[in-house]
């Protein structure tokens, strides 16, 4: 069976260090199902840095070079020379198009394996997965069995999708009539506050894919929202929570503060105000108990049946705190 090999050469913006002997560039092999990934580290040449007592040069991990490989049960086409002499590449393009995706999730897999082997073992902060839309992705050297270059190639331009282009999680356009508030910001500015942080937080990493770290955000959030509002810090009531709950003499859910409590302190219940997004939090902190207790992305609905949770739950359980937020403001 042919073998047929993709070489990606992929840029790396995250800051991974390496200490290596001057020149190593290592490799690290891995078999991926039906293929056999290569991966070569490449370090940066622009800068480097050593301390009096390293062994080593430090320096960053500029760029991966990843080839792909697999046994292929059709060869490919060779390249077509017309009778004018010129070179038709349309046939061997068409092939090596039609083997592209698989080969680019492999790729795409084996890259940040190693990415996140820097984030979670070495503890390298601030690292990004590349993205199944990276151009690198996209636009391979191929190779046959014999390492000759096959020139039909797959060269293609991707548009990267615009986070918040359509509205989600909020995310607002600045327009003429948003100027003069912009305008305001800029003369005095203010620090957000720790539930918009942690809303902000919760958005980014939905929009990065983590959606555990996204449910963890927004529980959070929606306690500091609640508690923040019924237990004031600057109040007697407020000390006396706290005092209480330091001691663990005390234990006050967000959904009963929500409901029964807020209609004897205010007058007014979010469940019956908004039984929607009041059924969409208490789904939030069974998702986040879950999360806490077994690192399941899933909850138990009223029926007991089990729930998988994917992006557009965790969505509307956005929209749902975001809409407390309100409502508790206007208490």
């Amino acid at each position: 069976m042919p073998l047929l090999s993709a070489k990606f050469s992929l840029g790396v913006s995250s800051p991974c260090l390496l200490a290596l002997p001057d020149g190593q560039n290592p490799e690290v092999v891995a078999p991926l199902g039906e293929f056999r990934t290569t991966a070569r580290l490449l370090s940066a040449e622009n800068w480097r840095t050593k301390a009096k007592d390293d062994l080593n040069w430090t320096t960053g991990l500029y760029g991966l070079e990843v080839t792909v490989s697999r046994e292929e049960s059709d060869s490919p086409p060779d390249v077509i020379v017309t009778p004018d002499g010129r070179i038709d590449l349309t046939v061997q393009g068409e092939y090596l198009r039609s083997k592209l995706p698989q080969y680019q999730a492999a790729a795409l897999e084996i890259t940040n394996r190693i990415l996140s082997y820097f984030q979670y073992s070495l503890f390298t902060p601030l690292v990004r997965p590349i993205p199944s839309w990276d151009q690198s992705l996209h636009n391979p050297t191929w190779f046959d069995a014999t390492d000759k270059e096959l020139r039909g190639g797959t060269h293609t331009v991707v548009a990267e999708p615009i986070p918040g282009l359509r509205g989600e999680l909020g995310a607002r356009k600045l327009t003429s009539a948003e100027l003069p508030a912009l305008q305001s910001f800029i003369a005095a500015p203010t620090e957000p506050s720790l539930a918009t942080s942690l809303l902000s937080d919760a958005q980014t990493a939905w929009f990065e894919g983590s959606l555990r770290r996204s449910v963890l955000e927004l529980a959070i959030c929606t306690e500091v929202l609640v508690k923040r509002r019924f237990f004031a810090q600057a109040s007697p009531a407020g000390a006396a929570f706290d005092y209480l709950e330091d001691k663990a003499k005390i234990s006050v859910r967000v959904l009963d503060l929500l409901d029964a409590v807020a209609e004897e302190a205010f007058a007014r219940s979010y469940k019956k105000q908004e039984p929607s997004n009041y059924q969409s939090i208490d789904h939030l902190f069974r998702c986040r108990n879950k999360i806490a207790h077994r690192g399941e992305l899933a909850f138990r609905d009223d029926s007991g049946r089990s729930v998988n949770v994917g992006a557009a739950v965790v969505e509307t359980w956005w929209h749902a705190v975001a809409n407390l937020k309100v409502w508790l403001e206007s208490l």
